[in-house]
């Protein structure tokens, strides 16, 4: 059996391991600083620590699925953590959503180890990593990847092996970068019909109906015409996500007026509803800056 160590028992990371811990071909510990994460975790017959230290010795194979760059830095720099316990039988894998000059920080703290570090993005949210049906952006050397692939199967569907270290973690911001733009998009959409007298229900099933619906408008639509702001992923989260590609942006030296947009939007709706609010809040900013409300319109 392979030996997973797997740390973030979160909204994403906990169905990852839920699956990984069904396999027969793997024995999983997990690993999180919430005890109550710790025991949901555990609450599922799976075996988990408060001692990463422990979980560290135990794991052939590290994952770890946090919120960013800064808990990555903590979990993986020091006496006892991640890359100093990474012997020459170890792969640690990386799912967080990192920036690149934090993938260029453990790039030089892991030095002759690289070949042993795999940056693997998700995207697919919380209903996905319970399927298994993730898609994986997957980064790092070919032959360390090719390993892996019991892994991968288990926790995603679509899976792109991009053979490059760092290109896990590029793949999700460009990526993730088109939900914010789209959840934009779409919410203007709907204000151009909804203003003139068509029922956001209705402007919805056109829009998703039409060469202009997609993943944003089925799985997204409904909460915006409905004011759900139920807080399943934080606006603060979003943020950081746009920052990450304000970093690349900025690196690349790319004119990204779109995108330039789309980030000062974000920021304002952070200021107003905090960073703990739903990320769909934004949708709210623009509605009170239109005075119109898509529930209480008619349906």
């Amino acid at each position: 059996m392979i030996k997973v160590g797997f740390i973030g028992l979160g909204n994403m990371g906990l169905p990852m391991a839920f699956n990984l811990h069904k396999s027969k071909k793997i024995d999983l510990l997990g690993y999180d600083v919430s005890s109550k994460s710790i025991q949901k975790f555990k609450s599922k017959k799976a075996k988990a620590t408060q001692s990463l230290q422990e979980l560290i010795k135990f794991s052939d194979i590290i994952i770890t699925c946090v919120p960013g760059p800064k808990q990555i830095k903590a979990l993986s720099v020091g006496k006892g953590k991640i890359i100093d316990q990474l012997g020459k039988s170890k792969i640690w894998i990386d799912c967080s959503t990192n920036s690149l000059s934090c993938f260029n920080f453990l790039k030089q703290k892991l030095k002759g180890k690289i070949n042993q570090f795999v940056d693997a993005t998700i995207s697919g949210g919380n209903l996905k990593a319970q399927s298994g049906e993730l898609s994986i952006f997957i980064g790092g050397h070919k032959k360390t990847t090719s390993k892996l692939k019991l892994i991968f199967n288990l926790l995603g569907k679509n899976l792109y092996y991009l053979n490059k270290p760092g290109a896990g973690y590029a793949a999700k911001i460009a990526q993730v970068s088109l939900c914010y733009l789209n959840y934009l998009s779409l919410s203007e959409s709907l204000m151009l019909g909804v203003k003139s007298g068509i029922r956001p229900k209705t402007m919805l099933e056109i829009i998703d109906k039409s060469a202009s619906g997609g993943y944003t408008s089925t799985r997204y639509g409904p909460n915006m015409i409905n004011g759900d702001y139920d807080p399943s992923f934080f606006l603060g989260l979003s943020m950081k996500d746009i920052n990450l590609a304000n970093e690349i942006i900025k690196y690349q030296k790319l004119n990204l007026p779109i995108m330039n947009l789309t980030s000062k939007i974000y920021k304002q709706a952070l200021k107003k509803f905090g960073p703990k609010s739903n990320h769909l809040k934004v949708i709210k900013l623009l509605e009170q800056n239109n005075k119109l409300t898509f529930s209480k319109e008619g349906r």
